[in-house]
């Protein structure tokens, strides 16, 4: 085997065990003759900046497998990544310099690890003073960590994009940004020989641009754009980067009712992704002025924003907020009062109230929506009465992290290919990529476990819930390339009801063309 732990190593440095000069070994037996004649000088080695152990390897011929570079007899090494993308960092570097020095541009790239090994993420700066600063993001980084990163770079640069590699970007992260820009900026790689070099684009909820080389970005005075996309700022991401920068954001800029439209699409965006925020992370999306406000404002402006929601059965989206300590805040219960549904006695019974209308918001608004209970009614004395007060007690919330979550249940479809299955809503991932890797091709089987699985992401919790996402957007790409996906497709939405598209109406990306038209893929 090639390896100390037995896996195959692609990938290696030319020179020296800290060089920064990657390449792939080709795999097959003539290309590697050709290789060798080319190069008879290289030496290999596994490469520090790699993760590697600095060792020297060899390149090993075969006629009858995978040719591979291997260490030498009785090497201890532990590098974690030896496929061809473990020298993906080293090859954007590459990527990025010679884009930079066509443009006569002053740059610096530094690759760092964030935890997991060198190539988690590299930051690409541009300029000498406040730089204009890009991160490309290889490894997964948890939305908590990617706001703490978000605000620390914002503090240093003059401009910050952020570009995420395949199945680095939290949904939660994903959505924060289709709030603020309108978009995702993504990354991935694409072989040619020995190396590999780096391809972008641009994609929102509904629509992506194709794949382009770095020759199709432009540097601007507001960051690193693709051609022919731009930016749909919202006017708290604008207030947001200003604080970032340093500037103090301008008192009264915008107007109660400016301010109560963005504090609405906030909330709403919470219930969607099922969580509660606080005052301070609601502020962030929604603009940094409501940091501002002091106590009384901020009930007056959540009174504004439930009465012009209008209707009584809809949901107190007010009940989303919490404290630190996981509480609703004292002046949630003036909002609740002035929405006239009664004025809670005691803070216990605030809490209760909240939890109930909490989780009413996440059935309205949930990606598919379902049925909520009933809102609790509060005596003329603000209590609950004892009925209402004992199923409060049973009720669980699925989609908070702090709460416990309903045990999970084997589901049934029934009339599908799944009819006689028993699945666990945790165990649909794993459903999923078996069905990737049989040999045997089962479209329709698979359209059907997409289906079973869009209704288990509003019963999951958080962890689960972004491991099946995964899942399931690389199997719709999987199923788009059959030839016999169109009819597997309508086959399951004649057996099952496909889940509500909560982004349905939301405007297409500029740029991107017409939206009727078919999406063409690069291999």
């Amino acid at each position: 085997m090639s390896g100390a732990d037995g896996r195959l190593v692609h990938t290696a440095v030319i020179g020296g065990p800290k060089s920064g000069q990657a390449i792939i070994l080709p795999t097959d037996a003539d290309e590697l003759v050709r290789w060798r004649r080319r190069h008879p000088n290289y030496t290999y080695w596994c490469g520090t900046q790699l993760g590697g152990c600095g060792n020297e390897l060899s390149d090993r011929l075969y006629r009858d497998k995978v040719c591979h570079f291997a260490h030498r007899p009785h090497t201890s090494c532990h590098r974690t990544a030896t496929g061809a993308a473990s020298a993906d960092h080293l090859f954007i570097r590459d990527d990025l310099a010679a884009w930079a020095d066509r443009r006569k541009l002053t740059w610096q790239t530094v690759a760092r690890n964030l935890g997991s090994g060198p190539g988690d993420a590299v930051d690409f700066s541009i300029g000498t003073a406040r730089r204009q600063h890009v991160r490309f993001q290889f490894s997964r980084l948890e939305h908590t960590d990617w706001r703490r990163d978000r605000r620390r770079l914002s503090r240093e640069a003059a401009t910050l994009d952020w570009v995420f590699g395949p199945g680095a970007a939290h949904p939660e992260t994903t959505q924060e940004l289709y709030d603020d820009y309108g978009y995702v900026l993504r990354f991935r790689f694409e072989t040619h020989g020995a190396v590999r070099h780096i391809r972008l684009r641009a994609e929102d909820s509904r629509h992506s641009t194709e794949w382009v080389p770095l020759d199709a970005c432009t540097v601007t005075p507001e960051g690193l754009r693709l051609s022919g996309v731009e930016p749909r700022r919202r006017e708290s991401a604008r207030l947001a980067a200003g604080a970032s920068a340093g500037h103090a954001p301008v008192r009264g800029e915008r107007s109660r009712e400016e301010q109560a439209r963005a504090l609405e699409e906030a909330l709403v965006s919470a219930a969607r992704l099922g969580t509660r925020p606080t005052w301070e992370e609601l502020a962030r999306t929604a603009g940094n002025d409501l940091l501002e406000l002091p106590v009384q404002d901020r009930a007056d402006l959540l009174i504004t924003v439930e009465r012009t929601r209008g209707g009584a059965s809809r949901p107190l989206l007010s009940a989303l907020i919490r404290t630190e300590e996981g509480d609703p805040p004292e002046y949630v219960a003036d909002v609740v009062a002035a929405a006239g549904c009664g004025t809670p006695a005691t803070t216990a019974v605030l809490k209760r109230w909240c939890k109930r209308e909490a989780y009413r918001a996440f059935a309205v608004y949930g990606v598919p929506s379902r049925k909520p209970p009933h809102r609790l009614v509060l005596t003329p004395g603000g209590w609950l009465p004892p009925r209402q007060e004992e199923a409060d007690q049973r009720l669980t919330f699925v989609r908070a992290p702090d709460r416990p979550v309903l045990p999970p249940t084997p589901r049934r479809m029934p009339g599908s290919s799944l009819s006689g299955v028993l699945l666990k809503d945790e165990d649909i991932h794993r459903a999923l990529r078996r069905e990737r890797r049989r040999s045997e091709r089962r479209p329709e089987h698979v359209a059907d476990l997409l289906l079973l699985a869009a209704e288990a992401l509003t019963r999951l919790p958080e962890r689960q819930r972004s491991l099946l996402t995964a899942e399931m957007a690389v199997t719709r790409l999987w199923l788009k390339d059959r030839p016999d996906t169109k009819t597997a497709e309508a086959t399951a939405g004649k057996r099952g009801k496909k889940p509500k598209n909560s982004l349905q109406g939301a405007r297409p990306l500029p740029g991107f063309g017409d939206t009727g038209a078919k999406k063409k893929r690069t291999t």
